[in-house]
């Protein structure tokens, strides 16, 4: 089965993630090493610190400076984690921040909100306003969706897509966390996993083969097999792949 990382900060001296090219390639052999051969890349937007036309050229310019050491065996996508503000709407085309070529936008907002009025209304003028699919990272820092998953229900009846990180199924995961994201996993609530690397310091990728064999022990390779199509259709409409 191929894997697909579909979050993680592994481009090199953007943000907090990896530094060099050298720490980006040593966590790209470590989760090839894994069976992960299709990774996206998803450096932080703060759409309250930079501008959106700022931000594309800086990670444009970071990425050509990497694309000549991506291995080859390795399957890319370009992406942006969003950090949600009301600048973000100043913008009239948001596809540069997209996952790659699709609809797809990886959007975070302050872990401790409610998903009240406001951040509905965010989410809804990205769906319906700009014609993007958010897809809501670790949801397992969201303290109010992790105590009220008919929230996450109704995100999800918005079309939002949802993603957890690796490191919550790992072997030495906190028990009570991990126990409950298996069973939102269960669940349905859990769309797609992704490493959200930094480093091998912060949200290291080499749990990924414990993650993924866990997940699949506990709540059934048939779920297990469900996130990753819902991947792999992520990650093949980033690249432009079409089905026929």
């Amino acid at each position: 089965m191929q894997f697909y990382d579909m979050h993680s900060h592994i481009l090199p001296a953007i943000d907090d993630g990896a530094k060099t090219v050298e720490d980006a390639l040593s966590l790209i052999e470590s989760l090839k090493s894994q069976g992960v051969t299709n990774i996206c890349l998803t450096p932080h937007f703060y759409t309250n610190e930079i501008s959106l036309e700022k931000f594309l050229s800086r990670r444009q310019r970071k990425f050509e400076q990497f694309k000549p050491y991506i291995p080859e065996d390795v399957n890319i996508v370009l992406g942006t984690e969003v950090y949600v503000t009301n600048y973000l709407f100043n913008n009239d085309d948001l596809s540069g921040i997209t996952y790659g070529k699709s609809k797809y936008i990886l959007t975070e907002f302050p872990y401790d909100i409610q998903f009240s009025e406001k951040e509905m209304q965010q989410i809804y003028i990205l769906t319906q306003n700009y014609g993007l699919i958010p897809v809501l990272p670790h949801v397992e820092r969201y303290v109010h969706l992790m105590e009220h998953n008919d929230k996450i229900r109704e995100l999800k009846d918005l079309g939002v897509v949802i993603q957890s990180n690796i490191s919550n199924y790992s072997d030495k995961a906190p028990f009570f966390r991990k126990r409950k994201l298996l069973k939102m996993i269960s669940g349905g609530l859990i769309d797609i996993l992704g490493s959200d690397t930094h480093s091998f310091t912060h949200s290291t990728p080499e749990v990924f083969t414990q993650a993924v064999d866990n997940i699949s022990d506990k709540c059934g390779r048939h779920r297990l097999r469900t996130m990753v199509r819902t991947s792999k259709q992520i990650f093949e409409e980033a690249l432009g792949i079409e089905e026929f």
